[in-house]
């Protein structure tokens, strides 16, 4: 009897133990994110508390640290000072910059070739190269986007027009009819900006059939006579509705609720999928609802029979120094995966790099998303360069000098080359 008493204390002690190895033993995974809108937000706690309670003994807690695509002061810092996350989400078409910049590990290091090829199988071929240089991998991709047309159905009708514009002329005329001004010339309404929301460099140089890079010559072609064309019609804007007056009316924009497509205040913009959700949440609440529609991005007419659109979005590393590197990696395969980009992409109306995704029902949801979800087909990507965030910052200054009126397309384009195939040219060879 006494000796069973004893065994039974000795089994609740190891018990107790056992408890407290558990808990303290627990792994704590730390993932710096930059998304701090919603639904993105909550979406991405979703997924960590669904990793959490997958895996116990490994913990994953999230800190929203503000930041942009280009901009990772704050983990070069962290990585400088040996206090790094162990998860960092990554614009993708900035990884390779970021691998030669020393501040990722390569996951080649947690994984066997054979694993290795396995990921890759899961991913759309162009999210795989995004995520790659130099022979490793860098990030897994997490979800990516496609560009379109939205435009006012209502405000169409308005000014008598049925249907939206297919080519860049027709845009141009579409434009000019939904403008409105005040007696005193003041814009109510514009009907098009080229280079708001995502009417970016990217988005019309290949709509006008240019390309940035030449991957056999190994160099930047932004002086493309298609990209400079590009370039010449967005300074046509400024000088039509001018500069000034554009900026002094959409010094006015909002975000979220105060969008301007949805105040009525633009009738026509290139925006992404994810701009469905905010038409979800906030176009439902307005007495006089939304009705828009969305289509292809219009192009000259001699390319207007081909859709093209173009995808960026969004990849989960770990940076160099990370103190749970391989607890890191299990929710990055795990987020990245099926189960976690679903959450994501149901939740949100951004799309899955996950191949097997792209069919699912839950994930194409009504009309309007499937629409972008098939656009993947017709999408070009960002060089996954060793340059990828200088590049895009010196086409957006290139951008901007042309529409100011301080270069001309040519000598902006003819800059930006200048500027960045250095720096390419120091990392090829």
């Amino acid at each position: 009897m006494f000796g069973k008493k004893i065994l039974v204390m000795l089994l609740s002690v190891l018990l107790v133990l056992g408890s407290l190895t558990l808990a303290f033993g627990k792994t704590t995974v730390t993932f710096w994110s930059s998304h701090s809108g919603e639904p993105d937000r909550t979406s991405i706690q979703r997924i960590v508390d669904e990793f959490n309670k997958q895996n116990p003994d490994i913990e994953v807690k999230v800190t929203i640290v503000p930041g942009s695509e280009t901009d990772v002061s704050k983990l070069l810092t962290a990585v400088a000072g040996g206090v790094a996350p162990d998860v960092y989400l990554v614009d993708r078409f900035t990884a390779a910059q970021r691998a030669v910049a020393g501040v990722l590990e390569p996951l080649n290091n947690f994984a066997t070739a054979d694993e290795i090829a396995k990921l890759k199988a899961q991913y759309i071929d162009f999210a795989w190269d995004e995520a790659s240089w130099d022979g490793k991998v860098w990030v897994l991709p997490f979800d990516t986007d496609t560009r379109a047309l939205y435009y006012r159905r209502d405000q169409f009708r308005e000014v008598g027009l049925s249907g939206p514009p297919k080519t860049i002329a027709e845009l141009d005329t579409y434009a000019e009819k939904l403008t409105k001004k005040d007696p005193s010339g003041r814009f109510l309404r514009i009907g098009f900006v080229p280079w708001l929301s995502q009417g970016w460099h990217y988005t019309w140089g290949w709509a006008f059939g240019g390309e940035f890079y030449n991957p056999k010559t190994k160099k930047l072609t932004i002086t493309d006579p298609n990209i400079v064309k590009s370039f010449e019609w967005q300074k046509s804007y400024a000088d039509k509705y001018g500069i000034a007056a554009i900026q002094s009316f959409s010094s006015a924009f909002g975000s979220e609720a105060q969008d301007p497509f949805i105040m009525g205040m633009i009738s026509m913009k290139v925006d992404g999928d994810w701009t469905l959700s905010g038409l979800t949440k906030f176009a439902p609440k307005l007495k006089w609802g939304v009705d828009y529609g969305a289509t292809y991005i219009p192009r000259p007419a001699e390319l207007a029979k081909k859709p093209i659109t173009w995808a960026g979005g969004w990849s989960l590393g770990i940076p160099k120094g990370a103190k749970n590197a391989k607890a890191a990696f299990e929710f990055i395969k795990f987020a990245c995966g099926p189960v976690g980009q679903k959450i994501y992409t149901v939740d949100t109306l951004h799309l899955p790099t996950i191949k097997a995704l792209l069919n699912d029902k839950d994930v194409r949801g009504e009309r309007r998303h499937a629409f972008f979800v098939d656009l993947v087909k017709y999408a070009k990507n960002r060089p996954p360069l060793p340059v990828g965030a200088l590049l895009w910052d010196e086409l957006t200054a290139a951008r901007d000098a042309v529409i100011n009126g301080q270069k001309t397309p040519l000598k902006a384009c003819q800059d930006v080359e200048a500027r960045v195939q250095p720096e390419l040219d120091k990392y090829l060879k």
